[in-house]
């Protein structure tokens, strides 16, 4: 015989599921977003404000300089196993334990570590933590409050250190769930997700934090792309099931503070670029919109960025155009560690967003206050806040100066980057890449448009930009524009001027034919300038 539900039960019940679905996030109804990550040790470590001891005042400063730009999203770091805040389930980042987790000598880890918890400590004596801080600020500051959780943190797995006090509790006291496999930076000491307390302590943290400050926050991310391993190799499509049954009870915890305050929490997720990456790596993200799980996806690589992200090709193999698809832009730069200047930021941001991209998620966009200029005063390499003034609209990119970037890529944690690049030029036959450019050249007209082409030996080659061969050189401009950096052995650089309206909005084809022995394109580059440093930007 079937148990009855009570009217009154049923009523309820009904009234939750209306209002929870019905509810809208405090802050912003637009899927447009430029959205800001905050690293819990920028802050904790307080760099911004030369590791002076940290205030309440130096964190509501830090969130006010990403407000009253166009920055519409702020995430706060909850700190993933090394909680930012006292928490039943993990050590606050940098407690030693009144020194029992003392390292044996007076380390650099260990003084760094402390000087974290003396500022946590810092700020509790002003009767909070720096995640309700930074909320509350973001919040009054009009931008969506966000908590960004790391989803398998390797930054303190590293099992030669022999510091107990970068170690996290649940990390160091359960070995038997480390993955054991080299798959990438600190892999070994990875959490295997298919051991079901492992993702029990990832829920258990995560509802924490929910209850904890749901008051505060329009949503919740889930950062799988920190670390992207969550199984062995070749296990997580096997897998994949166990991460969506966890993302559907974190699901149903959001949905549960939701109706709590009377307000829709958000919950969005960071993840590879494609969506069979995701899937390698055991991230079924169709499936969890399929079951209405996820209000939004950001796409991103680990890292060492990708210029030339395919966001179009993403968001279409979503089938659902209801899911906004936000794309990283990351701090790591080229590889090895090469970091992109303000004109790269600029053409892969016009990139993302001339795809379709609903918008940019900034990951490790971290502050520097000198300019760090040299050479021709051209190019410019460390991020400044005025960045976040044009990164995040089209209109406010236009006749700024800009470079369009293809690179031979990279791999991480057993994940390559898509790129066309490196390729293979003969005297048999063309050969040829595509480049897209979000600008509109032909409407918008540069002073000056520069091709850049990274060989791996000298090389002499026919050339052909949509069909117009290119020969016109200039030399100078490859140390005038700083397109030598991280030069490897035996690679070259030429520079190419393109004649107006040879470039188009979209994609452009880039042809090649070498005219005697075999060389590879190893990265390919599209200087657009629309007049001085000074006035339309730093390259």
């Amino acid at each position: 015989m079937k148990k009855r539900i009570k009217p009154i039960v049923l009523v309820f019940y009904l009234l939750s599921v209306f209002l929870i679905s019905g509810l809208k996030s405090d802050a912003q109804v637009s899927r447009h977003r430029l959205i800001f990550n905050c690293d819990g040790t920028d802050l904790l470590g307080n760099f911004t404000f030369g590791q002076r001891p940290l205030s309440i005042d130096d964190l509501n400063a830090y969130v006010d300089t990403r407000a009253h730009t166009q920055v519409t999203t702020f995430m706060t770091c909850s700190g993933s196993d090394f909680p930012n805040y006292r928490s039943k389930y993990g050590r606050v980042f940098g407690d030693d334990l009144n020194g029992t987790l003392d390292c044996g000598c007076d380390t650099a880890d260990y003084r760094i570590f402390k000087n974290y918890y003396t500022n946590f400590l810092n700020i509790e004596k002003e009767g909070t933590d720096i995640i309700a801080a930074t909320l509350k600020r973001t919040k009054k500051d009009g931008m969506e409050a966000f908590i960004s959780y790391r989803m398998n943190d390797l930054h303190f797995t590293d099992t030669t250190v022999h510091c107990p006090i970068v170690y996290s509790d649940f990390w160091r006291t359960h070995p038997q769930y480390w993955l054991n496999e080299d798959v990438g930076w600190h892999s070994r000491g990875a959490l295997n997700f298919a051991y079901k307390e492992v993702r029990r302590q990832k829920l258990n943290m995560i509802t924490e934090q929910l209850e904890k400050y749901g008051t505060l926050l329009d949503g919740y991310d889930l950062d799988f792309m920190r670390f992207i391993v969550y199984f062995k190799s070749d296990e997580g499509q096997k897998n994949s099931p166990l991460i969506t049954e966890m993302v559907k009870d974190i699901k149903a915890e959001v949905d549960k503070q939701s109706a709590k305050y009377g307000k829709k929490i958000l919950l969005s997720v960071r993840v590879p670029t494609s969506l069979d990456d995701c899937m390698k790596k055991g991230l079924d993200v169709k499936e969890w919109i399929r079951q209405g799980l996820i209000d939004f996806v950001s796409i991103g690589v680990h890292f060492i960025g990708n210029p030339s992200t395919h966001v179009a090709k993403f968001k279409k193999s979503l089938e659902n155009p209801n899911i906004p698809v936000y794309t990283t832009i990351e701090g790591g730069g080229y590889s090895p560690r090469e970091f992109y200047s303000h004109g790269m930021y600029r053409g892969m941001a016009s990139h993302i967003l001339a795809q379709g991209g609903d918008g940019i998620y900034l990951f490790n966009h971290f502050f520097v206050k000198s300019q760090s200029l040299k050479g021709s005063n051209q190019v410019c390499r460390i991020i400044v806040p005025d960045l976040l003034k044009e990164l995040g609209s089209l209109e406010t990119l236009r006749h700024r100066n800009k470079i369009y970037c293809l690179d031979n890529g990279n791999t991480e944690y057993g994940l390559k980057t898509e790129t066309p690049l490196p390729l293979a030029v003969s005297a048999q036959n063309k050969s040829a890449v595509s480049l897209f450019i979000g600008d509109n050249p032909q409407k918008d007209k540069p002073k000056e448009m520069v091709l850049f082409i990274r060989t791996s030996k000298p090389a002499q080659c026919s050339l052909w930009v949509n069909g117009v061969k290119i020969e016109k050189q200039e030399a100078q401009y490859i140390d005038f524009y700083e397109r030598k950096e991280n030069l490897g052995k035996d690679q070259a650089v030429y520079a190419f001027i393109l004649p107006a309206l040879c470039l188009k909005q979209g994609e452009n084809e880039v042809s090649f034919q070498s005219l005697n022995d075999v060389f590879k394109v190893k990265r390919l580059e599209v200087l657009l300038k629309y007049g001085d440093v000074k006035t339309n930007g730093y390259f």
